[in-house]
């Protein structure tokens, strides 16, 4: 009996406190909630871009091939203050598709009230994107900050936002499931908190807070299982890109023209992965490395005097850490600022060696360099001195053998019943138009407007083992559907592997 006393008293001590804790949630929301607004993009560009390395040509190619115009939307975001000035900070996805002009972007406030903003840069790659207000934001929006020290497992999180567009300021509770998640897909890698607080579609770019009304992450995504031809939500399973690599991001962005600082190396690196839906795949797949090899290096880089005689070594650690898979390698680089060593360990047939090369900063110039690259293995190369990107594919000998026994995989574009045969491509030069992945299940492609474009989306598809083109014939008439094709790249030359592939 006093057994069950004891107990019975211990509950009622825990009301009030309980109470007490929701009370406080309350208020601390009460304040968060005014520093969240909804992202309204209303007037689309064609085709996304690749936010740190943007393109701002209009031509006419990219609507015929490329036709997002419908493509308006929505989601949420939240606003900081950096040196007495309002940002506000979103997802990548929510505004990659705006036009290039004036009246595309506007948010709105807690009271409804509509303010113009524009892009101050981005990265697509962690789905993150900068905005600001083009005029003086009004007195009802207040700044959030981020916090500082690391978040537990088991800490109390609320994901604030507009889900679906249509439900502004809701607020989901939930709590710290795991840190430090890597995720699948072409962007948004690294660095995710997972939360058991719902986000919705239009959740996106919200602020995940805290008990203390700080922003823990940034929501991002959200996770499905597959069920044979199926894609089922889970609602329990959602990721926030956490404070911490938030805040380096975004202060590279505004002290860094917009852009992401990031270290050069100029190095290819690849892993085998079987094609399971290919009935040779087994069979292909039994000789190849699974394991991360550096496959090539990118002529004048730090990498082309350090790792040019590895080449089919396995990348065994980076900087100290193990890796075994192209993501954690990259994971490893992007820890790794301009200027700074990178240390290797290689190994080959039981012999182990250490190497370190010293990087340079990534930027336009570079980035042209690993276009070069991929495009003179493909048996083209990209020609200077154009308007457009233009690729002109003038060595059928090495272009073959680089298909070796994947498929031709050119069509016209969204048509891909009848395959186009090799010497379509050598019969002209080719305006790039877009680069990614190209599926009837949800890819993702991002316009081109020069090698610099081109290669940040090699970078983002290259992990899936396959890149395709959207290519328009130079000095065709754009109205005419047969001028416009896609070629698909498979990286492996073979259908039964995908090489999953990581320049940088």
């Amino acid at each position: 009996m006093k057994k069950i006393v004891f107990l019975l008293a211990a509950s009622v001590m825990m009301i009030p406190a309980a109470f007490a804790q929701k009370t406080s949630a309350s208020k601390m929301l009460d304040k968060a909630l005014s520093s969240v607004v909804t992202v309204a993009v209303y007037e689309s560009g064609v085709g996304n871009k690749t936010l740190g390395f943007r393109g701002n040509s209009s031509e006419m190619a990219y609507a015929r091939a490329l036709d997002l115009t419908g493509a308006q939307g929505s989601g949420s975001g939240f606003v900081i203050q950096e040196n007495g000035k309002y940002y506000v900070i979103t997802n990548a996805h929510v505004i990659e598709s705006a036009a290039d002009k004036k009246g595309s972007i506007y948010v709105y406030s807690i009271n409804y009230t509509k303010y113009e903003a524009k892009i101050v840069g981005g990265d697509s790659f962690y789905d993150l994107a900068v905005l600001e207000f083009t005029g003086k934001p009004g007195a009802e929006i207040t700044s959030i900050a981020f916090r500082k020290n690391d978040i537990d497992v088991g800490e109390p999180v609320y994901a604030i936002g507009n889900p679906l567009g249509d439900y502004p300021y809701s607020v989901s509770e939930g709590i710290i499931s795991a840190k430090n998640r890597v995720r699948g897909g072409l962007t948004g890698k690294f660095g995710f908190l997972q939360t058991t607080a719902t986000v919705i579609w239009g959740n996106s770019g919200g602020p995940l807070v805290d008990a203390n009304g700080e922003v823990a992450g940034i929501n991002s995504q959200i996770a499905f299982a597959d069920r044979g031809d199926q894609s089922i939500w889970q609602p329990q399973i959602n990721f926030a890109l956490e404070a911490g690599i938030s805040r380096r991001l975004i202060t590279d962005i505004l002290t860094n023209k917009g852009l992401v600082k990031r270290a050069y190396i100029g190095v290819e690196i690849a892993a085998a992965k079987p094609n399971t839906s290919n009935r040779n795949s087994l069979r292909a797949s039994a000789n190849v490395e699974t394991r991360p090899v550096i496959s090539g290096v990118v002529p004048g880089s730090p990498a082309a005097a350090a790792l040019a005689s590895y080449k089919g070594y396995v990348v065994e650690a980076v900087n100290g850490q193990n890796v075994r898979s192209i993501e954690e390698v990259l994971g490893q680089f992007e820890k790794t600022m301009p200027g700074q060593d990178i240390q290797f360990r290689l190994s080959l047939n039981g012999s182990t060696q250490t190497v370190k090369v010293t990087t340079r900063a990534s930027n336009a110039t570079t980035m042209t360099s690993i276009s070069d690259y991929v495009s003179s293995a493909w048996g083209g190369r990209l020609l200077s001195g154009t308007e457009n990107l233009t690729i002109n594919f003038n060595n059928p000998q090495k272009y073959a053998a680089y298909r070796n026994q994947a498929s031709e995989g050119i069509w016209y574009v969204g048509n891909t019943n009848n395959s186009l045969p090799s010497n379509t491509l050598f019969s002209n030069d080719w305006i790039v138009i877009a680069a990614g992945i190209i599926s009837k299940t949800g890819g993702q492609v991002w316009r081109v407007s020069d090698a610099a474009d081109l290669a940040a989306a090699l970078r983002l598809g290259g992990s899936t083992g396959i890149i395709d083109l959207v290519l328009f014939r130079k000095g065709g008439n754009p109205e005419d559907d047969s001028n416009y094709i896609q070629k698909r790249f498979v990286l492996s030359g073979s259908d039964a592997v995908f090489k999953q592939t990581l320049w940088y």
